[in-house]
């Protein structure tokens, strides 16, 4: 099998799993559940399987993709640890330590994903994945959930640089409901909404996370 026959399964499953847990994290909210929680499950799930092709192609083989050699076997840790080796030699790979990041962010392990984020910071501090991601990591160590302090602040200097990214007006939008800036959510959403498939589940699971930030702005003391 060619590398492009895993970089396109890679793909189709990532939109299988978002399209399968869209409507749950949807479900959960509508029973009260905390937000961030599902969001950080569907991100997770996307992140899985591409970043499992990438960790692949940096540390792997992937000339024996090509049938040029028997594909050699490797565990998540094993691969892990050959790109920490790589890493060692080459701390400012930007790149690797973000890459690093959503893998051990695909493994729940928040804390490890925060630091591999701050290191791709250190050498790339307009990196906007690891902004991103550095915020969505720090959110899932705290025991609240909760997106404040650098992680606020690193959103809003990623959509600065990138002010397309989904993942940072998502992530956005729940720090400011959160802070119950319903108002400045549901804009913050709205600007999201054009990006989307207007008939996919995410774009709808969106429509009515604004309608539920309206509803509180109109019901919220002045």
């Amino acid at each position: 099998m060619t590398l492009a026959f895993y970089l396109v399964a890679a793909a189709m499953l990532a939109l299988a799993l978002a399209l399968l847990l869209v409507p749950l994290v949807r479900q959960g909210r509508l029973h009260g559940r905390p937000r961030g929680v599902f969001a950080w499950v569907v991100a997770i799930a996307v992140l899985l399987p591409l970043g499992s092709a990438g960790l692949y192609l940096l540390v792997g083989t992937p000339s024996t993709l090509g049938g040029v050699e028997p594909a050699k076997e490797m565990t998540v840790g094993e691969a892990i640890d050959s790109l920490l080796a790589r890493l060692k030699e080459h701390p400012d790979d930007a790149q690797g330590w973000v890459l690093l990041g959503q893998t051990y962010s695909m493994l729940k392990q928040a804390p490890d994903a925060r630091d591999a984020y701050d290191r791709a910071l250190k050498a790339d501090p307009k990196n906007v994945a690891a902004m991103v991601g550095w915020a969505e990591a720090d959110s899932l160590v705290r025991p609240d959930h909760r997106i404040e302090g650098r992680a606020m602040d690193l959103l809003t200097g990623a959509l600065a640089l990138e002010p397309q990214s989904q993942r940072a007006l998502w992530l956005l939008g729940i720090a400011q409901f959160q802070q119950e800036r319903y108002t400045d959510a549901a804009a913050t959403w709205r600007k999201l909404q054009p990006l989307l498939d207007p008939d996919s589940n995410v774009a709808h699971a969106v429509a009515q996370q604004i309608a539920l930030a309206d509803k509180r702005a109109a019901n919220k003391p002045m």
